[in-house]
């Protein structure tokens, strides 16, 4: 049968992830702490966004210089030698 306690706990539980993942982190928590747990998602983000140009500059920096390189001469074939 289980504990209703344990029961009823799961159930909150449930909902609660529920709830979260639809409106976002921290949405149970009270006011305050919800209001500063929004700010170091905020901040999160705006780092990984900056990240993330950072890194798509340095593809095209990579990019244009393979680009504007001399391309090296093909590797020549070696002699074919005939069959004795």
């Amino acid at each position: 049968m289980g504990n209703p306690a344990t029961v009823k706990r799961k159930a909150t539980e449930k909902r609660r992830k529920k709830y979260e993942q639809r409106l976002g982190p921290g949405v149970y928590l009270p006011k305050d702490e919800r209001l500063k747990v929004n700010a170091e998602m905020e901040k999160f983000a705006a780092a990984e966004k900056e990240r993330q140009v950072k890194v798509k500059a340095e593809r095209e920096a990579k990019r244009k210089a393979k680009k504007s390189a001399p391309k090296a001469a093909p590797a020549a074939a070696p002699a074919e030698q005939p069959k004795a």
